[in-house]
């Protein structure tokens, strides 16, 4: 049951990835760019934090962000069009250039959080002995 668990969380973390990674050149009200880098963040952080509280392991905060991560440096790659989705060089918009490598540190310094999160949660005093979760089956 617990694989199954880090599967489904492997897969919401590969779905916000894409879903992420073509919302970098997007703005926030106001024109401010940035929705990508703010999505990544939060997303990065529920996603963690309940996978980890959720299994009560490490690993399953650990599972969401690194299979992100791995989905991002996929998408960075240039497609065999010339296509990119993350730009790393973009002379007629810098500001995309600079959200795309926010997007990427924000990401990854969210799936620390998680993780300390899930730490914090996992030794707390209050999740073990008596109000530890039981299993449902």
């Amino acid at each position: 049951m617990l694989i199954a668990t880090y599967v489904v969380l492997a897969a919401i973390g590969v779905v916000l990835a894409i879903i992420e990674s073509f919302l970098v050149p997007q703005r926030i009200l106001g024109g401010v760019e940035g929705l990508s880098a703010v999505l990544a963040f939060v997303g990065n952080t529920a996603v963690g934090s309940l996978g980890g509280v959720g299994t009560r392991t490490v690993a399953g905060a650990i599972v969401p962000v690194a299979s992100w991560f791995v989905t991002v440096g996929f998408v960075s790659l240039y497609a065999p069009g010339g296509d990119v989705v993350i730009a790393g060089k973009l002379p007629a918009d810098p500001g995309v250039v600079v959200t795309g490598m926010a997007f990427l540190l924000v990401g990854v310094l969210a799936g620390g959080v998680a993780l300390v999160v899930t730490v914090r949660s996992v030794k707390s005093r209050y999740t073990t002995g008596a109000n530890a979760p039981t299993s449902m089956t």
